[in-house]
Formats: structure tokens, sequence, C-alpha cells
């Protein structure tokens, strides 16, 4: 109190002080409260989950069940739809297999028992009588064996080799024509082989090829048992590989029947994995078809026949297996939807996938600290599971990739709200568990390319065989006129004799009667990666020059070129689709020498020019060769080396295998 101030004056400011502090004490308390019951909540909210209901919306699928009546057994659902009636019969070709070669190597013992069971055989029984080993590995058991014979590996590879690379530079030599007088230390391997690759032979011409997938328990991933899965698709290439390796040899000593039936045997071992379940199994069989193709003709000394050359071309005829990206894509989304149930019940693993370099490692994902972070937070399973299949449908209609999983200051916002919460884990597990198709497509329809133009080139050996000379670039009349592409002229070569004998060939491809077939579908002149491509138009070309095998008004005999002219370019990809009949578009030689003008390559500048050579294919284009087989060159490849492949002067035999 001052020395002027009323006493009564005083006493109401402090009272006024009082309850200002009484309130501030009253407000503390209630945001104490308050912060408590926020903390609370979302304590609980971050804790608290909703099961997984099993619906079509959640599940997709809504049975047969596991033994608890809570899950949905995809691993029993995909064995029921798929398991042929005759697989543990002597009609599946892969039970033969297992009878007389045993477990495939890496193959775990226990999935093998129970892979044996599922074949009707008792694992502990069998006796295998025969073995198989690859080629590659006895060339690197050559390299550190007494048998070494430095002369030999400097006959055979010059003086620029190392013991690092020696079984490599051999394996390639593998891929091309070879005798035991250039590679003597494959006699053993011919020898003790022989009987496994001619088994293989006998397998795949039984009614079923099935290799079935086991597991040893309930809660067995679906993911988990095709890993399990792999050594037998690792062993089906490397057997595909011994064949390969075989039939090489029987091309270069004369035996062309041998070598056909090895070449068949790998395309039909091919298309029994294509049957498969999954991705991996269709990715697998193009690479088996691919590893067959080793040209017939790859022997100068010893030409195909006639009648061998039909029987390649029949069985190139034959409809590749079409790849059924939905039923794949189903498989593919039961065993996904197999791995998020299992994370609904805690039971996922983050373990067995790859961890996208973008995902926030707040959780420890990264280093494996804490591999199961989600047990630590509550979700709603059934949101997680409804926008996963949402993923799944919007990347099977249109093809585009899962959303990309959020990070930073909203990623962990977005953890407070369990719906939130629960979208987010649904994108993190559409990044990691959804193939997205494009990549495998395209592998199926380069596959597709390959065999056109492997049927081609094929009708061009047998042109070659009946005529005495290669089809002309086109056809011509007395004054030199163009009038029919070598195209037409191949028909009868390639199931279209009915359509050959329709067209007037004494007429100009575009004389009225003639156009009439301009816009006729012939799906082996088109490679069904070209977009722009339509019905009535062709991507693949001859290339027209001096030195070229092609001459416009004639054809040339393949004798007259020289002793390199295995790798001879006979058939090349074009960078822009023409109409099929059209005789006046092929490429030019001075063209072609310029190299493989890929847009994906060349960034379009500039851009290829419109009659060069050119795929759709990304980094490489395809070339059916003068040995009747078909090469993937890339669009780096040396221009030098690649002008001599057009000529037949190849005498760099560094290509194959």
């Amino acid at each position: 109190m001052t020395e002027n101030q009323p006493a009564e004056e005083q006493g109401a400011n402090d009272s006024t002080v009082h309850r200002v502090r009484r309130g501030c004490a009253r407000l503390c308390l209630w945001g104490a409260g308050i912060s408590f019951l926020v903390v609370v909540v979302v304590l609980v909210s971050l804790a608290y989950s909703r099961p997984l209901r099993i619906s079509e919306e959640t599940t997709y699928i809504t049975g047969p069940l596991k033994s608890d009546g809570k899950q949905v057994d995809y691993f029993a659902a995909i064995r029921e739809a798929t398991r042929p009636a005759n697989a543990a019969t002597d009609e599946n070709g892969f039970r033969l297999i297992v009878q007389h070669l045993g477990a495939p190597p890496d193959s775990e013992p226990a999935y093998f028992a129970r892979m044996c069971e599922e074949l009707g055989l008792d694992a502990e029984a069998l006796r295998p009588d025969m073995t198989y080993r690859e080629p590659y590995d006895l060339l690197k058991d050559y390299a550190e064996s007494e048998a070494f014979d430095e002369g030999l590996i400097n006959k055979l590879l010059g003086e620029e080799w190392s013991m690092d690379n020696l079984p490599w530079r051999l394996g390639k030599k593998l891929g091309r024509p070879w005798t035991l007088d250039d590679l003597p230390m494959m006699a053993e391997w011919l020898e003790k082989n022989g009987p496994a690759l001619d088994l293989l032979g006998r397998a795949v011409r039984k009614p079923t090829f099935h290799i079935p997938l086991v597991r040893q328990g309930e809660d067995d991933l679906v993911i988990d048992i095709q890993w399990a899965h792999v050594p037998n698709g690792q062993h089906a290439r490397s057997m595909a590989r011994g064949l390969r390796t075989r039939a090489a040899y029987r091309i270069a000593v004369g035996d062309l029947d041998g070598a056909s039936d090895d070449i068949i045997a790998c395309k039909q071992l091919g298309r029994h994995i294509g049957r498969g379940l999954f991705l991996l199994d269709l990715l697998l069989s193009i690479g088996i078809e691919g590893t067959a193709d080793v040209g017939i003709a790859g022997s100068l000394d010893h030409p195909p026949t006639q009648p061998q050359l039909q029987r390649l071309l029949d069985e190139a005829a034959d409809p590749l297996p079409k790849a059924d990206f939905d039923r794949i894509m189903h498989f593919e989304r039961l065993a996904a939807l197999d791995h998020v149930q299992a994370f609904a019940h805690g039971k996922g693993k983050w373990k067995t996938m790859n961890v996208p370099d973008d995902f926030p490692d707040i959780m420890g994902v990264h280093d494996g600290t804490s591999t199961q972070w989600y047990s630590s937070f509550g979700f709603d399973w059934n949101i997680v599971a409804r926008r996963f299949n949402a993923h799944y449908d919007r990347v099977l209609a249109t093809g585009e990739e899962p959303p990309s999983v959020a990070s930073g200051p909203w990623f962990l916002i977005s953890f407070v709200s369990p719906r939130a919460r629960s979208r987010h884990l649904a994108d993190v597990f559409g990044r990691w568990f959804i193939p997205v198709p494009q990549a495998a497509r395209e592998a199926a329809r380069r596959a597709t390319c390959a065999r056109y133009v492997k049927r081609i080139t094929l009708a061009m050996l047998l042109y070659e065989r009946d005529h005495g000379t290669l089809p002309p670039a086109w056809s011509v009349d007395a004054k030199g006129t163009p009038l029919h592409s070598w195209r037409v002229l191949l028909l009868p070569y390639l199931g279209q004799r009915e359509l050959h004998e329709r067209i007037r060939l004494d007429e100009p491809w575009d004389s009225e009667y003639n156009r009439q077939f301009h816009g006729e579908a012939v799906p082996f002149y088109r490679c069904p990666s070209d977009p722009a491509a339509r019905p009535g138009e062709t991507t693949y070309s001859v290339v027209i020059g001096p030195d070229m095998p092609f001459e416009a008004g004639r054809g040339k005999r393949l004798a007259d070129f020289g002793p390199h002219s295995d790798d001879m370019i006979l058939l090349v990809e074009r960078a822009e689709p023409v109409r099929w009949m059209d005789p006046t578009h092929e490429v030019r030689q001075s063209v072609a020498e310029e190299g493989i003008q890929n847009r994906s390559s060349l960034l379009s500048e500039p851009p290829p020019k419109p009659n060069g050579i050119a795929s759709h294919h990304p980094g490489v284009a395809h070339f059916g060769l003068r040995k009747g087989a078909v090469y993937a060159f890339p669009d780096y490849i040396d221009r030098e080396q690649f002008q001599r492949l057009l000529n037949g002067t190849n005498a760099d035999k560094s290509i194959g295998y």
C-alpha cells in the first residue's frame, strides 16, 4: 500500500491477483488433463488393431481355410487349381527325371522328400542311375586339373587369356559348332551326360511335365515355397544348356538329326516351364527357349537337308503357348495376399522381400533391428487388404505401378489416424508385393518376335534349298518394274500357300486386283512389340546392296559367300512398319551399315531413319542369321563387326552362348 493509496483499493488489487493465479492454475490442470487424454487416445489408436475378416473384398477368395478356421489356405487353393490328375503317374515327365536323376542340386532334403510324395515316390527308396553335370562346371575343373594343357589353350584362345576367365572363354566356344579336336576335354562330358540328356528328351514328350509346389507346414508362406522351388528351375535351365552344348557338337560332326532332337527337346522344356504358375516361371521358360536357339546350319561343311530344315520349320510353326497373364497374375495375387494375411496375424516376414530404398527407416526395417515393427501398431487390416486389392486391380487394368511410399512429416502424422496408417501400409505392401507385368509382357512379346524371325529365316533357307538361291528382294517384270516382295514369295513355306495362290504374281503388288491383299493380317510378319504396326503392315526387312545376300530381281546363292558367312545376317527388324506386300522399302546397305537405331539408345537424336534398322525392344534388335539362328544384338554393337555380319565376313566368332 502506497502512502496515498486507500486500503480498500489495495485489497481489491490483491484479490484480483489471487483470482488470476487460481484461473491460470485451473487452465494448467485442464490443459494437462486434455493432453493426457490426447496421449491416451493416440496410444490407444496406435495399439488398437481391427482383425482381418475373410471376404472377397479383403482375402479375395474365401476358402479353403487353414486348421484354425480364421485364415485362408492360399497354398491349398493354388495346389487344388493347378495339380494335374496324372502328376503322380508315368505320364508326368518330371517324375521320370526325379526317378533317374534324384534331387536337383541345392535342393533341401526335406523339400525334396515332400516333392517325391507329391509325385508318388519315396525319396529314401530312390536309386538314381544317371547323373548330369553342367558343361561350364567341367571346364572349371579342367582349368584346375593336372590334365590342363596350356599349349592347347593358347591354340584355342590365343595369348590373351587368364585363369580367371578361362572357363568363361572356353564356355563361349560351346555355343557354336565344336568338335573334340577343338575341345578334347569335353569327351568325358559327352559320354557321361548323354543318357541324362536323352532322358530329358523323352520326359518332355510326356503328356504332363508337372513340378509340384510343396510345403512343410501351414505357416509356410507361398513366397517362401516359391524360393524353395527355384533349384528345380535352375536345374531345368542347366539341362537346357546341356542340350544346346550337345546340339552344337552334333552340328559340327554332321549329326543334324540328333541336333534337331536336342533343339526341339529344349524348346519343349521351355514350353512346359512356361505353363507354370508365376511370372518367375514365365521368365525362366523364355530363357530356356532362347537357350535352344543354336543354328542347325551353323556348320558350312554339313548343310542341312530339305527334310531337316522342314522339321525345324514345322516345329517353329507350332503356336507358341500364349502367356496367360490373367492366370499368372491371379496366382501372383494369391501369393501376395498370403503374405498380407500373415502380417495381419503377426507372422509376416519383411526379410523375405527387398525393402525399397525410399522407405522411411524410422522403424529399423533396413538394418533388421525390428523386422516386425508393424506388431507395435494398430491397423485396420480390412482397410489394408481392400486397398491392396484395389492396387492390384489397377495394375491389371492399366499397368500403373502402386503409389510411392510416403515419407517425411506426412508419414509421421499419418500414424496418428488408424485409417491413414492402414492405407499407408497397403501402399507399402503394394510397392513390395505386387509385380508390375509390363516387363514380363515385353519379355513374352520379345520371345514371340524372336520366334517369328526364326521361322522366316528357316523359310529362307528352305527356299534356297528348293530353288538354289535365296528369294530376290523383290521380283521384277521384263522391264525391271517391281512386282512382289520376298515376303510374298515365302508364303508357301510359312503355311500360307492358299494366300500365295490367290495373289497374281505376274501383276504388280499394287495392281487393282492385288490391292485387296494389302490389309491381309499375316501375324508372323509383324513384331508384337510395335504398337504402330497395323494389320497388313510388317516390321521385318532384308538388306539390299552389292555385298548383301539380297538383290532386286534375282536371288543369290549362299554358296557364293565365304567361309565366315555362317553368321551372315539375312533378316532384320526395321524402324518403321510398311505394307507387307510393298517391295520398295527394304533397308539399303548404306543405311544398314550405320547400325541399330533404337530410339531408346539414341534418345531420338538424331531420329531413326524410316528405312533403318531398329526395334521396339529396349536395347536390342533381332536378326535372323544364315545358320538358322536368331540373335538379339545390342544397339551398341561395334559398327565394324556389325558390317562384317551384314556381308558374311565375320571371322570373330565371339558371338554366341
